[in-house]
Order: structure tokens, then sequence, then C-alpha cells
């Protein structure tokens, strides 16, 4: 099997895993008889956690540049977490199921994106297509697994997310390296990225975008079922956007080149921040479904770009640091949104909630404007790749970061 097959099959079984586990974790939470802050609390929990290990785990993928260990050993850790989520009951059990959890899959997304960028080489305008099997598999994932927690109750979700995780950890070992040789120490390389202007306002953007994201996200689910939704209502609000952002990153490089990728990126926290303004109008579940499709369209534009447009400034043998950097904005994007989430559902209401995140989403939106003002590269191509030698003898296309052009684990979870 070529090789980029093989890190499309990673993204197709993790994803499987992500759609029985991320549109029905909050409903299983509730069924547990948590309340609204302590789901907002697990929530931050879960993102302090990824935003301490997401770096972690890619700057040991980048320190062992052969090794295919580190993307096997974040799933298993991740599928250890889930059987023990699987199994708590108290409040203590469940944080303490969530942290290991999020210690695992804070390793799989970032470490897997840099994997493929690897193989994708000078080709990197391609990710989208590879990361769309990962969207497929979501969509089926989550259309099966709410007609199955109607029937069995919340806790079945377990009954997928567990063995597909482990199924992530074996399958991962077959993708192989193409290291290259590190131009900057770890340290030295990362704050080279982080410090280049361009980048440094477009991760503060990107921080905003996610904080809305996941005060919305993290309370979606529950709205739905307060409005009188099923669960397989839940899961086809979650299927629904999915199904949009298939094609979205399939035609990411052909959009790039008609619009640039810079625009696409502030395309996509636009639409996130009017999705959250229309779900404060929804008068019931199916309202929220009906808008599902703008949360997928924004997120195949923004996440597939900010992949990109990470990897376009990584410092040549560190990807997966970089990587790891984009995905702990994440981490504490949700610290922030989530971690405000519930106080403020509490005090305005969902809708309340969802009205003020629809507000920083517009915020968000000119502030990734202003990072990607005056880029270059509307087709995303990773521009100038340097062939270095690598282990297999054959030349590694790598990017020397600079002032250059654009180019860019959830809807929301995938």
């Amino acid at each position: 099997m070529p090789p980029i097959r093989r890190a499309a099959s990673t993204y197709i079984v993790y994803f499987v895993a992500v759609g029985a586990a991320f549109p029905y974790l909050p409903v299983h939470y509730r069924a547990l008889g948590l309340d609204l802050d302590m789901i907002g609390l697990l929530a931050a929990l879960s993102a302090a956690t990824q935003l301490v290990a997401a770096p972690a785990w890619g700057a040991i993928a980048d320190l062992f540049g052969r090794s295919r260990l580190t993307l096997p050993a974040a799933a298993l850790v991740a599928a250890g977490g889930a059987l023990a989520l699987a199994l708590a009951r108290e409040p203590a059990a469940v944080t303490a199921a969530v942290i290991v959890l999020s210690l695992g899959l804070a390793g799989i997304g970032p470490v897997l994106d840099a994997r493929t960028m690897e193989l994708l080489g000078a080709d990197r305008a391609r990710y989208g297509r590879v990361r769309a099997w990962g969207s497929v598999s979501f969509v089926v994932s989550a259309a099966i697994c709410g007609p199955l927690l109607d029937a069995r109750g919340t806790g079945a979700l377990f009954l997928v997310y567990v063995p597909c995780l482990a199924l992530t950890a074996l399958i991962a070992l077959g993708v192989p390296r193409r290291a290259t040789r590190r131009h900057a120490s770890l340290r030295a390389g990362t704050f080279q990225l982080v410090r280049q202007p361009r980048m440094g306002r477009f991760l503060v953007g990107a921080l905003i975008v996610w904080a809305s994201l996941a005060a919305v996200n993290g309370f979606y689910s529950i709205q739905i079922v307060a409005l009188g939704g099923a669960a397989s209502l839940v899961g086809l609000a979650w299927v629904v956007g999915a199904l949009v952002e298939i094609p979205i990153m399939w035609s990411f490089p052909r959009l790039a080149a008609r619009f640039g990728a810079g625009r696409l990126l502030v395309a996509g926290g636009a639409l996130f921040a009017a999705r959250n303004l229309l779900a404060a109008l929804a008068p019931n579940g199916a309202a929220l479904v009906a808008i599902a499709p703008l949360e997928g369209a924004a997120f195949g534009l923004f996440f597939v770009g900010g992949v990109g447009f990470v990897a376009a400034r990584a410092p040549a043998g560190l990807a997966g640091t970089a990587q790891g950097i984009f995905s702990a904005t994440t981490g504490l994007a949700t610290i922030l949104g989530t971690g405000a989430a519930g106080l403020i559902a509490t005090a305005l209401t969902i809708p309340g909630l969802f009205a003020v995140a629809g507000v920083v989403g517009l915020i968000a939106a000119i502030v990734v404007a202003d990072a990607v003002r005056g880029a270059t590269l509307p087709s995303g191509a990773a521009p100038g790749p340097i062939a270095v030698p690598g282990p297999v003898g054959d030349g590694v296309p790598v990017t020397i970061p600079g002032p250059i052009a654009d180019h860019p684990p959830t809807g929301g979870a995938a």
C-alpha cells in the first residue's frame, strides 16, 4: 500500500472513533448527572491537557525523526483513557479518565497531520484530500451511533470509541517516516516560528476562532436535546456539518488557486461567526440541524488552511512541533471558551451564549484577515522547496521559513 494511503487509513479509523464520541459525550455527561458547570470544567480540563501535551507530542516526534512509535503511543494512551471513561460513574473518576484520554488525543491529530505533510512533500496542497477521508468516516460513524445510543443508552458509544482508538494505534505503525534534517534546535526553531509577525497574528486569530467555536460546540448537542431533539437528531447535526466539509477539503487546492488561501481562511472564520449567531435564534432542534452546514464549510476552510499556513512556516525538521503549537491554540481556546461558556450559559441561557460567541467570532475573522493580508500564494502551494537528503536516499522537499506568502483533530470535531 502506498505510504499516503496508509496515512489516509489512519485518518479513517481515527475519525470513526471521533464520530462515535464527539457529538455524544456532552449528552453522556448529562446522563451521568453532571451539571452544566461541571461539563464546562471537563472541557476546559481537557483543553488544558491538550495545551501542554500537543506541543510535547510534536516535539517527541521531531526528536525521534525516524521512529514510527510516537503516533501509535498517543493512540494507545487515548484508548486507555476512553476505556476508563466508559467505566467511570463518579465525578472524580470521570475527571481522571478525561485527563488520560485528552493526553492521548492531543498527540494523534498534530502528529498525524505532520506525518501526512512529510509524505506529501512539495505537494502539500493535497493535504485536504487526504484529510477528507477522516470527515467521511466521521459522517458514517456519527450517523450510525445516534440510533445505537437511542436504543442502548449513551454508554454504547464506547463500544465503538475504545476499539477504534486501539485500531488507530495498530494502523499507525505502518505509516512511514521521511525525516528531514533539522536546520535549528528544537527550542530555537520553536521561537523562530512563533516570533514571525504574520504567524504570531495568525495564532492569535486562530485562538479567538477556536474559542468561540468551542463555546458553542460544547453546548450544541445539549441545546438540541433541550429543544426536544433525540440523540439521533444530535448525530444528524454533526453528520450534516461533516458532509459539507468533505467537498470543501477535497476541493481546497482548486478553491485556493482561484480565491487565495488567505481569503479562504478569513471566510472560514466569518462562517463560524454566522453559524453561532444563527444558532442563538434557533427555535427548535431541527433549526440547529439546518444551520449545521455553515459550521462544516467553516471548518473545512479554516482547519485545512490553518494546517498548511503553519506547515509553510515550520523550520525544517520541526513539522511535528509546528503542528503541535497550532493544535495547542485549540487547547488554550477551549480553556477560554468552554471555561467561560458554562458560566455564560448559566447567566444568559444557552442561546445567549451562542450570541456572545457570534460577536467574538466576528472579531476573530478580522484578526485573521489582518494576519493574512498581503499574502501572495493563492494556490496554497509551498514556496521554495529545497531537497535535503533523507534516510531513504531521495530528496525530501522542505521549506525554509521566512516572510513568504500565505499557505494554510473535531464540523468542529471532524
